[in-house]
């Protein structure tokens, strides 16, 4: 038997890796006086881990796990706790710069977010990883692992279903009750609304398409993978929003004509996917973004368009909810903990929003764009769970060969 030498390299690349708890309660950024004690507790959480700075590009998941009967839209607290993972003008003792995980905010290429709610003490699961060795881990499992990544929920077309069963309303009413009626077909729309959104997710082997491997035998098919990228982008399922926001001297002005321009075209994709009308579920927001090509002081970065634009939009236009209720799930209606779960006040807000920012020149479009879907929250493994369970097992089963 001889030691599986592609352990090192999988072992070496998670010497980088950050992943811990911070106990906190989600403050929105405008609302938060005491974001050098924040920093302070996140540095103090940071020297506890064994970890070599990330000095370049990286990808970042942060779970909000929260207690709380009024929280914050997502957006705004993820903002707050980015803010003091890079701002050093925070710091209450400059020797702890060096604990600052990221150099700004332009840094993430990566950014999931979202929230858990719960009856415990609230608290933050923070994970970082080198953006590289993001993309080398889905590719290892993805082909070293001969695994093909599937949604723990099995992609159905349940449109003949959907259809048949509004169709045929009378007949259904001469054997159910009214109630029974509207909670079976607010389900079928569930199904319906999830099968069209399995098709805007970000995936691993999108992921893969839009980041291939990089060697000898792979460079020539990089085309290739980008043109099915491509397509697969354009899908006309997914809404495509104009130029990124720039940094301008009248930005009140620009703000107010960019986030219109963005309701009229979410209003007109509305008109021709009529099934989003209302949610039947959690969201998440999930965002391809590609910068424009300019100096990174003259854009704003993805976490300040989240904040400022695209978030309230979406939630504006698409009022989802934050919980199954609407649903007339009378079973989970009389679960009390169930419903004390789900804050009220977030009603109408995406519960999280999944981006990923597209590789240089993957356009010809000197402004960049953003193309925007949603994900029905449905508690299946984030990529870095995916990705790190199967590497875990891999390395519990494989240490040496044959």
């Amino acid at each position: 038997m001889t030691f599986n030498l592609k352990l090192l390299n999988l072992r070496k690349r998670q010497r980088r890796y950050l992943t811990f708890i911070l106990e906190t309660e989600p403050k929105a950024k405008e609302t938060t006086k005491n974001k050098p004690e924040l920093q302070k507790k996140f540095i103090e959480a940071v020297k506890l881990r064994k970890w070599d700075k990330i000095k370049g590009k990286v990808a970042v998941e942060i779970t909000v796990c929260t207690n709380q009967k009024t929280p914050p839209q997502i957006q705004k607290v993820i903002k707050n706790i980015l803010d003091i993972m890079h701002k050093k003008e925070l710091l209450l003792n400059k020797d702890d710069e060096p604990y600052l995980p990221l150099w700004d905010d332009k840094s993430i290429k990566y950014l999931r977010a979202k929230y858990v709610f719960i009856e415990d003490k609230s608290y933050f699961v923070i994970k970082m990883r080198p953006f590289s060795s993001f993309i080398s881990d889905i590719h290892f499992v993805e082909t070293e692992l001969d695994l093909d990544y599937e949604s723990e929920s099995t992609a159905r077309d349940n449109w003949e279903d959907y259809s048949d069963f509004i169709h045929n309303k009378k007949a259904y009413l001469k054997i159910l009750s009214k109630a029974a009626y509207e909670s079976m077909l607010n389900l079928k729309l569930l199904d319906v609304q999830k099968d069209s959104c399995d098709l805007m997710n970000i995936t691993p082997p999108i992921i893969r398409l839009l980041y291939p491997k990089r060697s000898r035998g792979s460079k020539h098919f990089r085309d290739v993978y980008r043109t099915w990228a491509s397509s697969l982008l354009g899908a006309p399922i997914r809404i495509h929003l104009p130029g990124i926001p720039l940094n301008e001297k009248r930005e009140r002005d620009y703000k107010t004509k960019y986030v219109e321009e963005i309701k009229k075209q979410m209003r007109q994709y509305l008109a021709t996917h009529p099934i989003f009308n209302k949610f039947q579920s959690p969201i998440l927001i999930t965002v391809f973004y590609m910068p424009p090509r300019k100096k990174k002081r003259d854009y704003k970065d993805i976490d300040n368009i989240m904040l400022e634009y695209i978030m309230p939009a979406m939630n504006d236009i698409y009022r989802p909810p934050v919980s199954l209720f609407g649903m007339g799930m009378s079973a989970c209606e009389k679960n009390d903990f169930i419903r004390s779960s789900a804050p009220k006040s977030l009603n109408g807000s995406a519960i999280g929003y999944e981006i990923i920012e597209l590789p240089y020149n993957f356009a010809k479009v000197d402004t960049g764009f953003i193309i925007v879907g949603f994900k029905i929250e449905d508690m299946e493994s984030s990529i870095i769970d995916y990705v790190d369970e199967k590497i875990e097992k891999y390395m519990e089963e494989n240490e040496y060969l044959e």
